[in-house]
């Protein structure tokens, strides 16, 4: 796989030297490295990047607004920062934001850049989702998108079965089960009388915690359930969960 572009924007000196130790021995990726807002724009006016890993509060741009700019030019950064709080998650809740992770020790760097390795694996695993809402589908793929997963979507039961002899890459289905247009159950049953099925994990989502209908899902071939509404950080875990089963 070829080396991707990453942009690192970080005030400390010392985390600087951690990243540029660590990542100059790493194969998977080429870097920049660069300590303000004003130096990481003029970068992103000029090339192009796959990743990037940033620093909250910045001397030229202590509220965040280094967020804000890769946004702009359609990347969604790794935040690592010293502190969350509350007010941060209501400044930023509709960011772009890949995850955060916190400063607690100078070895979190080695953290961040195994994070980094995680997204960059992320490419060559194909996801699709399903549901016959079109805004849903547009949510939930653009959630994964940010982890940078391949997806496809399909919105009924002959658009799944098309897509899956099209792409017999893919490893993971998230299934909205109450969907209307779109009979999970068969689906289901239909993935799992093929003899080649094993290798694909499916996640499907739920309107409530009724046992009886996720049990029978589960008993049919689903591999997981999570149920509406949940947040961003749940849907990641699940998805990783079983990515991990497959990997």
């Amino acid at each position: 796989m070829a080396r991707s572009k990453l942009l690192i924007v970080e005030g400390s000196i010392i985390l600087q030297g951690l990243f540029s130790d660590l990542l100059s021995e790493n194969e998977n990726f080429d870097f920049d490295l660069v300590g303000s807002y004003e130096d990481a724009k003029k970068l992103l006016s000029k090339k192009r990047y796959e990743f990037a890993v940033t620093d909250r509060v910045l001397k030229d741009a202590p509220n965040g607004e280094i967020i804000a700019l890769f946004n702009k030019f359609n990347i969604a950064p790794l935040v690592f920062t010293k502190d969350i709080d509350e007010d941060f998650f209501e400044s930023f809740e509709g960011a772009q934001i890949v995850d955060y992770m916190v400063q607690q020790r100078f070895t979190n760097v080695a953290d961040v850049v195994k994070k980094l390795e995680q997204l960059k694996q992320n490419k060559s695993i194909t996801v699709l989702v399903v549901s016959s809402s079109k805004i849903y589908t547009s949510y939930l793929k653009q959630n994964l998108n940010i982890h940078s997963f391949k997806v496809f979507t399909a919105f009924n039961d002959e658009d799944v079965y098309e897509k899956l002899e099209l792409h017999p890459e893919i490893s993971l289905m998230v299934i909205d089960s109450s969907s209307q247009d779109i009979d999970s159950l068969e689906i289901l049953k239909h993935i799992r009388k093929t003899e080649t099925s094993d290798h694909i994990k499916i996640l499907t989502i739920a309107d409530d915690t009724n046992l009886y209908s996720t049990s029978i899902m589960l008993n049919h071939g689903a591999d997981d359930y999570i149920v509406k509404q949940f947040s961003r950080d749940e849907f990641y875990i699940r998805v990783y969960q079983n990515i991990k089963k497959v990997c």
